[in-house]
């Protein structure tokens, strides 16, 4: 049985070699030319060793373990080049530095030096950024503005997303923070004026007026000063935002109108909000309609009147032709809507049953008081059996007398009835 031969492992040193081999025939021509001059070697004497190859340059070789390499080296001693050592070679050059004809490490990308083959690079001293994004060039395509200029900030705002760039001429700086800027049309997306006279105010909020003949909302911008919230989902839900126009137009606009109006804004919120995680917007119920009504337009209405109207634009929507989604949405609303008012109707009708009673003590006691003038003139509005309000209209020039300093005379009258008792508004 024969011993097989070590292999002797070695490196080659190519970094002072010029012709580097890209292949491994070429690596192992190389070698056959080392060859002969490395049997000649004791790897324990010298680990590492070079050869000059004139012109070419020299080539090293190491003796990566010295030591389990036979003695001496022969002609069956078997090489395995385990590694081959190159001079750094800079790949990603830097395109200016090239046409002065020196080579410098690029680290960063330039669009604008794209040769058709592959993207352009700029190194630390010929790499330029601008404000606003990391995106570099070099100095001979720093981008310009639209005017020619030389730009100086990304502009990062809702038009432009980082995608177009401007010079300092063009831009508007951040109202709290100069170190940001915008073009023109992004600041006044971002932080548009208050379209109320005079308001220096960013009008963050758009004036949701519409109407279900005309959904695309008004959508004047108005600030948080000028903005009137309509209440119409009641107190922890947040109102439909209205500019000062729209909302002194309200208490002119009859009771049909500001109905189509609660639907419309109510079908728009609706299409907003259909994801799952948010709750379904709903429309107000017809006794909640009812105080709407007395408080924007002085008009009392009963329930059955109310739930008429509601009855009245339902079936007009429904002769309606084509249909369209938000038309859709309307008949959905109302269809949902239908149940809550028969059960309003229905709680109306026991409940004024109940008011009537108190309604009734309560005029007694202003003629028991010689009151005569309020007796005759107050009128029966609502009653609330849960909270025990009984809801009354006085005329405007009698309500002082009715409350009494200080409402001494409302309490009294609250003592004896054994009821709150309320003015409308209407």
């Amino acid at each position: 049985m024969t011993q097989e031969t070590p292999v002797v492992p070695v490196t080659l040193d190519l970094r002072e070699f010029r012709d580097v081999p890209r292949s491994t025939d070429a690596c192992v021509s190389l070698w056959e030319r080392l060859e002969p001059a490395v049997l000649t070697l004791d790897p324990q004497a010298g680990p590492r060793v070079r050869f000059d190859l004139g012109d070419e340059g020299e080539v090293g070789v190491w003796f990566l373990d010295p030591a389990s390499a036979p003695r001496p080296l022969g002609a069956t001693t078997r090489f395995a080049i385990r590694g081959v050592l190159e001079a750094p070679e800079i790949r990603h050059a830097c395109t200016t530095c090239l046409t002065a004809h020196t080579t410098t490490y690029a680290p960063y990308k330039c669009p604008g030096c794209d040769e058709g083959r592959r993207m352009g690079r700029a190194c630390e001293e010929h790499a330029v950024f601008l404000e606003g994004s990391l995106r570099a060039s070099c100095l001979g395509h720093t981008p310009v503005c639209r005017c020619g200029a030389r730009a100086k900030v990304w502009c990062g705002g809702p038009k432009c997303r980082t995608r177009t760039a401007w010079c300092e001429t063009h831009l508007r700086r951040h109202p709290g923070d100069p170190t940001v800027a915008y073009c023109e049309d992004c600041y006044a997306e971002r932080f548009p004026a208050c379209e109320h006279e005079h308001c220096t105010g960013s009008g963050y909020i758009r004036c949701e007026h519409r109407t279900l003949s005309g959904m695309k909302p008004c959508g004047r911008r108005i600030c948080t000063e000028h903005a009137r919230r309509w209440q119409v989902y009641g107190s922890y839900n947040r109102g439909l935002a209205l500019c000062t126009p729209h909302h002194l137009r309200l208490s002119s606009t009859p009771p049909e109108g500001l109905i189509d109006m609660i639907l419309a804004g109510t079908v728009a919120r609706s299409s907003r909000g259909r994801s799952a995680t948010r709750r379904r917007v709903q429309l107000p119920r017809i006794s909640i309609v009812r105080h709407i009504l007395i408080n924007t337009r002085r008009a009392v209405l009963d329930m059955e009147a109310i739930d008429l109207l509601f009855t009245a634009l339902e079936q007009g929507l429904r002769g309606r032709t084509p249909r369209d989604t938000n038309l859709s949405t309307a008949l959905d609303l109302l269809s949902r809507h239908r149940v809550s008012r028969r059960e309003d109707v229905e709680r109306f009708r026991k409940q004024h049953v109940e008011g009537r009673g108190h309604y009734d003590r309560l005029v007694q006691e202003l003629r028991r008081g010689g009151r005569y003038e309020l007796a005759e003139a107050v009128e029966f509005s609502d009653f609330r059996p849960r909270s025990g309000i009984l809801f009354v209209r006085v005329p405007e020039r009698l309500q002082g007398l009715f409350r009494g300093k200080g409402g001494s005379s409302v309490r009294q009258l609250e003592q004896r009835v054994g009821v709150k008792i309320q003015v409308e508004r209407g």
